[in-house]
């Protein structure tokens, strides 16, 4: 890859501190732009990018992905006008495609109810899963605040946390008591399960190597099963696990991410009255208009709920 591409990634890692799974995505989407050009990358025009896109949508590829891909040369070109001597953004005159938004998928109370149950062992795979479970969905936190979240930030008298978002802004999350039991009970899993760790060797080499080993557990408050710190993918693919289970037993056979728990946490909170402002900043979400899409979620539902109860609505007797 272009060396001036791998040190805008490296940019947005080490000073804007975007998440590890938001810079691989970047790097994917301009790993296929350096592909595509014929170019070198700084004499691109804005034909060379506008035959970039017509590329992406001829593969099928959905129109938020594009606008995703067509973001990061965004970035990329402002960052080598700014510090790399560019003239002229050759992506400042592309437009980004039509994508009309779609409602988040979330889960119902009772849904979200049951997935948690599953997690009712006492085994340490079972307390940390609900533990894990009950924060997503006390926090409405992002998968990769989750797997970053510091034990040090947690306050379980108070019954708050302070986690890393985007952008690595700093903001306080709220615990209610079921997600201050579940982890007060897998804290104590958590202490025993590092205490029975291998106590690691001393390594003097390379800073370079040190920082390519994985990340120090003590300060990750969820671990996996062999006491490494986990990972986003080990998150999801715990909760994917789940809803498995959910769809088996509960008959409720929906998509289900952490994302989902994030989603249902503002549809919740909007649907019994929260201000959409408070919403916002619990979120971590810049602007107001990321957050308002869960007001046309609550909308939603009492209008299904009008249609059935109504006698005149879609599902009444009066028609």
């Amino acid at each position: 890859m272009d060396r001036k591409i791998e040190d805008w990634l490296s940019y947005l890692g080490a000073v804007r501190g975007l998440s590890d799974r938001t810079v691989y995505s970047y790097r994917e989407d301009l790993a296929r732009y350096e592909a595509f050009l014929k170019v070198p990358v700084d004499t691109a025009t804005a034909r060379e990018i506008r035959g970039f896109v017509a590329s992406l949508v001829s593969e099928g590829m959905a129109s938020s992905s594009v606008n995703r891909a067509l973001s990061a040369l965004r970035g990329f070109y402002r960052h080598r006008v700014r510090f790399g001597g560019l003239a002229v953004d050759p992506t400042r005159d592309v437009e980004s495609l039509s994508a009309p938004r779609g409602l988040p998928r979330f889960l119902q109370e009772a849904e979200i109810a049951a997935l948690i149950d599953l997690a009712g062992g006492e085994d340490f795979r079972s307390v940390r899963d609900r533990a894990l479970l009950e924060f997503l969905y006390s926090t409405g936190c992002r998968v990769a605040e989750v797997a970053d979240l510091d034990p040090s930030r947690i306050d379980l008298l108070s019954g708050t946390a302070k986690v890393r978002g985007k952008g690595s802004k700093e903001r306080m999350v709220f615990l209610a008591a079921p997600a201050k039991k579940a982890l007060s009970d897998y804290l104590a899993f958590r202490a025993e399960k590092l205490r029975s760790r291998p106590t690691p060797i001393a390594d003097s080499g390379s800073a370079a190597k040190r920082s390519a080993e994985p990340r120090d557990p003590g300060r990750h408050v969820f671990l996996s099963a062999r006491g490494g710190a986990l990972s986003t993918r080990g998150i999801e693919w715990i909760v994917d696990r789940y809803a498995e289970r959910l769809a088996i037993r509960g008959g409720i056979a929906k998509r289900i991410s952490p994302h989902a728990f994030r989603h249902s946490f503002a549809t919740h909170l909007v649907g019994r009255g929260a201000d959409i402002r408070v919403v916002q900043e619990m979120l971590g979400h810049a602007s107001i208009s990321t957050t308002q899409v869960y007001t046309h979620v609550d909308m939603e539902r009492l209008k299904r709920v009008y249609d059935l109860a109504h006698p005149h609505g879609s599902g009444g007797r009066g028609k």
